[in-house]
């Protein structure tokens, strides 16, 4: 049997890290979340070696999984940091008497470090967003701030003065033995029909070279407007040899190879999702929901998607989380007003046209465009659905093809509760992305 790199993911949500590990080839065996629907869903897709516990109440030794220090390949994670993000810290700071600096979900990053000080991984790898690399925190004597650093980093950052948090970070990261940096991605670069910047922290026990994200790319911007057409399949069954296989074996949707400097052009939303039947929030033709396909897949990725079991066919497969969300007539006059990829800010629209408080989200209504990769997909479109509408139909996405945009297949599990599922779907790495890191980890690190 062949001998696959260890992990345990951290802050595990509903899974999509851990679905790119083990893409990858990683055995991932521990997860932990607070989040019951995001445990759910995570048991319901990877097997119960999750457990459901606020992280910062759980003991690494006591309550961790049966794994000896030092015999750990990867921890990995994304400790939730909703003051580092635009919305985040925008909704935090329409709170009465709360601020973004008050708010102690932005220091989860120790509770992840304890476990990497206790299971002393060869690696590990911490995933957050870009914002955090613009905050800064004051250090002060018996704060919750100067309790961040252990002793050799505060000698390196004296008491009193605004520290960069990644410099924090980074020198809590070396201070236990970890040569770590960072790397801001695209995941639109590694295959997935979606612009999403996220930043990892990699960090690795001895003094080789850490891993490029960069070198792994396998798409690009396109060259042409012919290349910004859906790619179309050429012909039936095109992925039957190749469906129970991991994407980075399947030639369509693109092998990670360092030496390959070719890039495809970037997936797009209309390869992500235009094979799905059109539903609509009246609910009488198109239908509120479907249930079924009614096309084969038309592009690779939409065949890849699908996860076509090989003694089934397209249309023997139950579609599920397609429903449409209800909207109000100026919603979906707005929506019908607007050209693909066309955006309104809160705020430049007359009051008459508003949705919401202009001083407290800076929202946008925006039509995605099919012939790009879509915009970044955020746990807010469990709110609504304005920065997420349908490209040809006036409606906002549903759950599946905000999930398809996340490169998550049919096949993943998700709840039937809407609120749920937009919400699991938005905070989720996207699995492909996740497979594009654990694959640079894999070879250039663990070298297996």
């Amino acid at each position: 049997m062949e001998m696959r790199p260890s992990a345990i993911d951290l802050f595990c949500g509903a899974g999509g890290l851990t679905q790119g590990l083990r893409s990858a080839g990683f055995d991932v065996r521990w997860a932990i979340d607070n989040d019951a629907a995001a445990v759910e869903t995570y048991r319901r897709n990877h097997g119960d070696h999750v457990i459901e516990a606020d992280i910062r109440e759980s003991e690494p030794a006591t309550d961790g999984p049966d794994i000896e220090p030092g015999a750990l390949d990867l921890v990995a994670g994304g400790p939730p940091c909703p003051s580092f993000s635009t919305i985040g810290r925008a909704k935090l700071g329409s709170l009465e008497d709360r601020s973004a600096k008050e708010d102690d979900r932005n220091v989860l990053y120790q509770d992840f470090l304890r476990y990497v000080d206790y299971f002393e991984p060869t690696a590990f790898v911490m995933e957050n967003v870009p914002g955090l690399l613009s905050d800064t925190a004051l250090i002060e004597t018996g704060t919750i701030q100067q309790s961040l650093l252990t002793d050799s980093a505060s000698h390196r950052n004296p008491v009193g003065r605004e520290t960069p948090v990644p410099e924090i970070i980074l020198e809590e990261m070396e201070a236990l033995g970890y040569h770590a940096d960072w790397e801001v991605v695209d995941s639109a670069d590694y295959g997935v029909p979606q612009h999403r910047k996220r930043v990892f922290f990699i960090g690795i026990r001895d003094e080789g070279d850490l891993p490029k994200l960069d070198q792994w790319k396998t798409h690009r911007e396109p060259k042409t407007e012919q290349e910004r057409e859906m790619q179309i399949r050429k012909g039936p069954s095109a992925f039957k040899e190749s469906s129970q296989t991991t994407f980075g074996t399947e030639p369509a949707i693109s092998q990670f190879d360092a030496n390959d400097t070719s890039r495809q052009p970037y997936l797009t939303v209309a390869d992500a999702i235009m094979d799905l039947p059109p539903v609509s929030p009246g609910g009488e033709m198109p239908p509120k929901k479907a249930t079924e396909y009614t096309l084969p897949p038309v592009s690779p990725y939409q065949e890849w998607l699908r996860d076509i079991p090989e003694d089934e066919e397209w249309d023997d497969q139950v579609l599920r989380n397609h429903s449409c969300r209800w909207h109000n007539h100026l919603d979906l006059s707005i929506y019908k007003l607007l050209g693909h990829g066309v955006g309104w800010t809160i705020g430049d629209v007359s009051q008459e046209l508003q949705p919401y408080r202009d001083d407290v989200f800076p929202d946008k209504y925006k039509k995605q465009d099919p012939t790009r990769p879509a915009s970044t997909i955020l746990a807010h479109i469990q709110k609504d659905g304005h920065m997420f509408i349908h490209p040809t139909e006036a409606r906002s996405l549903t759950v599946r093809e905000a999930a398809r945009l996340q490169s998550f297949r049919d096949s993943y599990w998700l709840p039937e509760s809407r609120t749920n599922a937009y919400r699991l779907v938005g905070n989720a790495v996207p699995p492909r992305l996740g497979h594009a890191v654990g694959h640079a980890i894999k070879e250039e690190v663990l070298e297996y």
